[in-house]
């Protein structure tokens, strides 16, 4: 009997929380270290960083301060309350462009990072999902706590296509380039998921069709 969404999406979550822990450690181990290597004087250059926004929202904050006395200053005065509000627009649109100029040099460079930061997680999670699936036959911790197993032609490659390329690389791919329509595609895949799963004889995946494959429930001892 072909396995439900549910059983199918929480044994999916098991299986990435696994896959992004090891990730994780991985990066705390040793892949932080590499990456921020690769950026000359980084601890000096993202501690001025975080020193300067320490500053902004100092400064933001007496400038909202000053904003919010003025108004009470006013006491329902409406010309008094309109130069208070000027006057707050005006010292932040300055505060603004300051903090612009001030951050630039440091904030190109902390991009950088970030984004290799990014590019890290996407690529390991890639790469060891791949492992993950292949190395357990498709028989993944998360499918062995949910008791569903891939039903088919079930061999290496297909183990790939349906548990990596189909599944996650386009998502992962498209989130590494904007975090926003990676989870607009993300969500897109699963309410596609959800509704052919909810509505058809089969109980398949858009993945599932295309293999000729099937996710169906298993016995204990599984």
């Amino acid at each position: 009997m072909s396995a439900g969404f549910l059983k199918r999406a929480f044994s999916s979550l098991i299986d990435v929380v696994i896959v992004f822990a090891v990730v994780t450690v991985a990066f705390l181990v040793g892949g932080r270290t590499i990456l921020q290597n690769r950026i000359e004087d980084f601890d000096a250059v993202n501690t001025a960083y975080q020193e300067l926004s320490d500053a902004y929202e100092a400064d933001f904050a007496a400038i909202y301060a000053e904003y919010e006395a003025a108004v009470e200053l006013a006491d329902g005065d409406a010309d008094l309350e309109a130069a208070a509000e000027d006057t707050y627009y005006i010292a932040r649109a300055v505060l603004d462009a300051q903090n612009a100029a001030d951050i630039q040099p440091y904030d190109e460079v902390l991009t950088g990072y970030y984004m290799t930061v990014i590019y890290f997680f996407s690529i390991g999670f890639l790469i060891l999902t791949g492992i993950y699936s292949l190395a357990t036959g498709s028989k993944t911790l998360g499918r062995k706590i949910m008791q569903v197993k891939l039903s088919g032609p079930v061999n290496p490659v297909s183990i790939f296509f349906h548990d990596v390329i189909l599944k996650y690389f386009f998502i992962v791919i498209v989130f590494s380039v904007s975090p926003y329509a990676g989870i607009a595609l993300l969500l897109l895949s699963i309410t596609i998921d959800l509704i052919l799963m909810s509505f058809t004889k089969r109980k398949a995946s858009l993945r599932d069709i295309l293999l000729k494959m099937e996710v169906v429930k298993t016995g204990y001892g599984y």
